[in-house]
């Protein structure tokens, strides 16, 4: 099958190394669904204006399109000024136009358009109108929640007018695959599109591939309750961000009873200089190491040597993430934030320990038990990697988002068009 990797709206880095966790989410995508044997083309909005790829290691220019030269562009130029002086609402219009022209002209044959959503990035919805092709969305978020979270969320006309420019980009597409259940709801609630077409596709870990059983604590001699290396070694991954719950984190840490535990923050982000100094505050500072971002290889070696993976959520709709994915596949005993069912990808007092998002104490409780208890983090850690070995693999991200591909399209051709297309058809 031909498929085009949308990025208009939102693209993160995907040219430069290291990659950003969104940009390796991009790129890890792209090579398993060529591994499944697919024809892809990416194409993206980045600084230099867009660009294709085969490969995301080459790009190159998308040749310009009608509103790059002549009367158009001025007429554009005409608009913008206007739009300026009189301080009208912002749409994206041309941005939305001149990538869907970019479109039509470097995926002309594609059987599918694939795209990142992205704020008031609705040229892939134009330009699969334009093609007689159907598209499909990726969802990781909600964007007006992030929005808000930063302080910067429309406001007045500027948000009545691209809301509803998002809901009929929304309602447009094939179909949606979001990254968790709560993505799924958040995505049905925000913008009223049909459940049965919202599907849940979860992230996958490179983790599975770079460390074997071998390397693994849950897979090496039990170990006394203290742990080596001086005691318990919890490790959170992730952006240091609100809503990932760092704070509740380092608060949960300072109320353990153990003082044999310690806890690597390998990320970065905003609240880093404030959560520095929160440890400090809160007398535990000689036990938490803030390592900055780090390649993917030293994450692994990291998590490696830890008893204990966190991801503490507090403030937001989903429970689920690829640290959850990463920590599974590095055989840890994994403490997580869920409500509602949440995180689907742990299966409570087996494969991790769930508590209330932003419940310091339940958190506290639940690092003090699994420190206090060596055999329960071996085996919760043991049956997390072997179920992240046959389903959190990218390679199984991959596979599933073919067999949708395949239904997506097979439903626009209707049963009278060509016969089904299967994964050697690429």
């Amino acid at each position: 099958m031909d498929i085009a990797y949308l990025l208009q709206a939102g693209v993160p880095d995907i040219g430069s190394r290291p990659f950003t966790g969104p940009a390796a989410h991009v790129h890890h995508v792209f090579q398993e669904l060529v591994a499944q044997g697919h024809r892809m083309l990416a194409i993206a909005r980045l600084d230099r204006g867009i660009v294709q790829s085969r490969d995301l290691v080459t790009f190159v220019p998308v040749p310009p399109t009608a509103l790059d030269r002549g009367p158009l562009r001025w007429f554009e130029r005409g608009v913008r000024r206007v739009q300026s002086e009189l301080r009208l609402p912002y749409a994206g219009l041309f941005e939305a136009v001149r990538f869907a022209l970019a479109c039509r002209a470097a995926a002309a044959h594609v059987d599918l358009l694939y795209e990142r959503m992205g704020w008031l990035g609705f040229g892939g919805v134009l330009a699969a109108r334009w093609l007689g092709v159907p598209i499909v969305w990726e969802v990781n978020g909600d964007h007006l929640d992030e929005f808000e979270s930063l302080g910067i969320a429309p406001r007045g006309l500027q948000r009545v007018l691209s809301v509803a420019l998002m809901r009929w980009a929304a309602h447009q597409v094939s179909a949606v695959v979001a990254t968790g259940a709560g993505w799924r709801a958040r995505f049905v609630e925000r913008w009223g599109v049909p459940p049965d077409r919202v599907h849940v596709v979860e992230n996958g870990s490179e983790v599975v591939e770079l460390l074997s059983r071998a390397e693994l604590r849950a897979f090496q001699a039990e170990e006394p309750a203290s742990g080596t290396e001086g005691g318990v070694q919890v490790v959170y991954v992730g952006g240091l961000e609100p809503w990932h719950g760092v704070d509740v984190l380092l608060r949960a840490m300072a109320q353990m009873r153990s003082r044999h535990v310690r806890l690597w923050i390998v990320g970065h982000g905003r609240e880093r200089t404030r959560l520095e100094s929160l440890a400090s505050q809160l007398g535990i500072r000689d036990r938490v190491e803030f390592t900055g971002h780090l390649p993917i290889s030293q994450v692994a070696r990291r998590m490696a040597r830890s008893h204990i993976g966190v991801a503490p959520y507090c403030g937001r709709v989903e429970f689920s993430g690829l640290k959850l994915l990463d920590y599974k596949a590095a055989g840890l005993a994994t403490v997580a934030s869920g409500a509602h069912g949440q995180p689907a990808v742990l299966e409570h007092g087996r494969t991790g320990w769930i508590v209330p998002p932003c419940d310091v104490e339940a958190l506290a409780a639940a690092l003090d038990h699994l420190a206090a208890h060596p055999e329960l983090r071996q085996a919760m850690g043991q049956r997390a990697r072997m179920e992240a070995e046959r389903e959190h693999s990218w390679r199984h991200t991959a596979e599933r988002l073919s067999e949708l591909f395949r239904a997506v399209v097979q439903e626009r051709r209707g049963p009278a068009g060509a016969p089904e297309v299967g994964l050697e058809s690429g």
